[in-house]
């Protein structure tokens, strides 16, 4: 196995685009990376376990900016109690979002079994009912 990568070895293990890899050398997620004779970035096997991290963190939900801060404060990696922590954090701001999206379903419904089976058009109407009935 090697141990230099080059930006298409990462496109295609890692499957993801060439410009998520600069956007997060960017943003400061990644290190700069070190450059061959040609110019051309390199990449380590740490550099390709750390965006796997990255990705996996990224899919649990969290946004860069605070996988960001996870990272620069070693807590990725850390101990379990600051990841146990973190993680009931992200599952009940996810809970506070599905009981919104579960009260804005029942008004759907609401407005559909009853305003929209009766064929009301005008759009005053259904801006009155959502007013009284929210």
């Amino acid at each position: 196995m090697k141990d230099i990568y080059n930006i298409g070895d990462l496109v295609k293990k890692l499957r993801i685009n060439k410009e998520t890899i600069r956007y997060y050398e960017r943003i400061g997620l990644l290190a700069e990376p070190k450059r061959d004779k040609t110019g051309y970035r390199i990449y380590s096997k740490e550099d390709i376990e750390l965006i796997r991290v990255i990705l996996i963190v990224k899919n649990l939900g969290f946004s860069l900016k605070e996988i960001s801060m996870l990272m620069h404060d070693e807590i990725i990696c850390g101990d379990i109690d600051s990841i146990k922590r973190i993680v009931e954090s992200k599952l009940n701001e996810m809970n506070k979002k599905i009981d919104e999206l579960e009260l804005t379903k029942k008004l759907l419904e609401k407005v559909k079994g009853k305003l929209l089976l009766r064929n009301i058009e005008c759009c005053n109407d259904l801006e009155i009912y959502l007013k009284n009935n929210s």
